[in-house]
C-alpha cells in the first residue's frame, strides 16, 4: 500500500464516480493552495467557484487547478456510530455504504465525522484527509503517514485508514 501513487488520473471520471449523482457535487472538490490549504472551502479562492452544474467549464477549472497547486477530491465520508454496543465507522462512498469495525482500537482515533480523499496534482494521487484547524477557519489537506495532523488519525498503522485507502484506490478512474 502506498500513500502516493503516480497514476494517470481522469479527473472528470473520478469526480463523477465519487459524486454518484449527488446534487451537492461542489462540496466534493476543493482547489488547493501551495500550502495545501483549501481556499474554496473558507471562501478565499483566487477565482470565483460558482458552478451550478458539472459542465465543461467546471471540469476545465478542475483540470487546470490540478496542474497548478492541485485539487482535493473527497471520496469517503465517515462517521463513528455505536451498533450493538460496539464502535464502528460508517463509510459512505460513491453511492455505497458499509460499516467497518477494527479488531483493535490501539491505532485508531475515534472521531465524530471525517472525510478522506485524494490530492491530485500533475497526475500524482496522494491519499489523505481534510483537517480542520479550528472552527472551520482553515481547512487543509494532510497526507496519510504525515505529521500534519493527529498522528493516530493519519497513521498508516490505523486499520480504518488502510480500509479507506483500499476503497479510494478502487474509486480513482
Amino acid at each position: 500500500m502506498q500513500k502516493s501513487q503516480e497514476i494517470n488520473v481522469n479527473v472528470k471520471e473520478t469526480v463523477e464516480h465519487s459524486v454518484a449523482g449527488n446534487r451537492e457535487f461542489h462540496f466534493y472538490v476543493d482547489e488547493l493552495a501551495a500550502d495545501n490549504s483549501m481556499p474554496t472551502y473558507v471562501g478565499k479562492a483566487d477565482e470565483k467557484y460558482t458552478y451550478e452544474e458539472m459542465d465543461d467549464d467546471f471540469f476545465e477549472f478542475l483540470e487546470r487547478k490540478s496542474h497548478q497547486d492541485g485539487i482535493y477530491v473527497r471520496l469517503v465520508f465517515s462517521m463513528s456510530v455505536e451498533k450493538k454496543g460496539k464502535t464502528q465507522f460508517q463509510l459512505v462512498y460513491g453511492g455505497e455504504e458499509e460499516y467497518f469495525e477494527p479488531d483493535s482500537f490501539d491505532d485508531v482515533l475515534v472521531f465524530e465525522f471525517a472525510d478522506f480523499g485524494v490530492k491530485i496534482k500533475d497526475g500524482k494521487a496522494t491519499f489523505g484527509a481534510s483537517i480542520d484547524n479550528g472552527c472551520g477557519r482553515e481547512v487543509y489537506f494532510a497526507e496519510f503517514g504525515s505529521s500534519d495532523g493527529n498522528r493516530e488519525f493519519l497513521s498508516l498503522d490505523n486499520p480504518l485508514n488502510r480500509r479507506v485507502i483500499e476503497i479510494m484506490e478502487e474509486m480513482i478512474k
